[in-house]
């Protein structure tokens, strides 16, 4: 079986980030690399490290959990050599970090199909349900 590898910060799950994880785990053995706090430097996660790893966890698509040593996925994929690496369709066409060690290694790069709502759009409704509340 291939194994799969995505990446992410995973916070506020949603219904996006779910359809992105079960179109990935059809590709194979699904590995979920996690950013921890630290790390998470775009914006302050809501959720910490421990929970967003315990309810990747608790999804029937994921197969294992692995909480990153590091901002990017680099020292998994060199531990792991998946088979696969997979990122939403808006990455496509992206050179990410990870790229020269992806292509180095021989990993392919696929893309899932994205599902709203992406965090950004699911913050701003949450502040403006807020603001009229």
């Amino acid at each position: 079986m291939k194994v799969v590898l995505v990446h992410g910060v995973w916070d506020l799950l949603h219904v996006g980030h779910l359809a992105h994880l079960e179109q990935a785990a059809k590709m194979g053995y699904l590995v979920v690399s996690v950013v921890p706090d630290k790390y998470a430097t775009k914006r302050k996660p809501i959720y910490d490290e421990k929970a967003r790893v315990r309810l990747l966890r608790s999804m029937r698509c994921v197969d294992q959990v692995e909480l990153c040593d590091a901002p990017g996925p680099e020292k998994l994929i060199r531990k792991l050599e998946p088979d696969l690496y997979v990122r939403g369709s808006d990455y496509r066409g992206k050179v990410m970090p990870e790229s020269a060690l992806l292509k180095r290694l021989g990993i392919k790069v696929r893309y899932t199909k994205s599902v709203p709502p992406r965090t950004s759009e699911v913050l701003l409704k949450i502040r403006h349900g807020s603001e009229n509340g």
